[in-house]
Parts: C-alpha cells; structure tokens; sequence
C-alpha cells in the first residue's frame, strides 16, 4: 500500500485543513450567512478528507476541489473582514492544490490497476 503513501498524507492534511476551518471562527470575527457557509465548507472538506482515507476513489478529491472553489468565491463575495477574506483564500488555494495532489494519485493508481486488468 506505499503506493497511496501521497494520497493519505493530502488527505491527512485535508481534515486538519477542514478542521481549522470549523474551529478558525474562535480566533477571527464571522458571523451570519458567511459563518454558517465557512463552517458547511469546512465540514465538507473534512469528511471528504476522512472518506478518501477508506476510499480509493477520486470523489473525494473533486468534492475538495469544488468546496475550496466555493470557499475562495464565498470569501469574495461576503462582506467580511480582511482577517476573514486572508483565512478563506490561502486555505482555499492550499485546499484545492490538496485536491488535485490527491486525485492525481488516485486517478494514477487506478489506472494503473485498470490497465492491469485488460
């Protein structure tokens, strides 16, 4: 199994990314929409990270991607402070390159079991 060494330690470093998230509202100041939108993102990114553990499936690394292009768009689009616009934008980039580091490897791995197959 040293070949999805890459895609546990992405996914590792998506759920703590996803659980910084849910826990980042403690030290900066978001309220209303943009709060329950930042911690739905953060939730999702966190099970999706948690699921591609168990799952070897690039699901999971597409839902990271479309949470973090959400989160980067949600960041934009609330009116919230800089602290909180700063905060959704890195971990956004930082989330989506997971996301695609993660399924590159997962796509490769099948392929190449595909490939085996035939």
């Amino acid at each position: 199994m040293r070949e999805l060494s890459q895609s546990r330690f992405a996914s590792t470093l998506t759920i703590i990314l996803g659980i910084w998230l849910l826990v980042s509202p403690i030290f900066i100041s978001i309220t209303g929409a943009a709060l329950v939108s930042l911690l739905i993102t953060g939730a999702i990114i966190t099970l999706a990270g948690l699921v591609q553990l168990a799952w070897e499936n690039s699901v999971p690394s597409w839902i990271v991607g479309l949470a973090a292009i959400w989160l980067f768009i949600s960041a934009l689009g609330y009116t919230v402070s800089g602290a909180v616009v700063w905060n959704q934008v890195i971990f956004a980039i930082i989330a989506f390159a997971l996301a695609i580091w993660d399924g590159v490897e997962i796509s490769t791995v099948q392929n190449r079991h595909h490939a085996g197959m035939a």
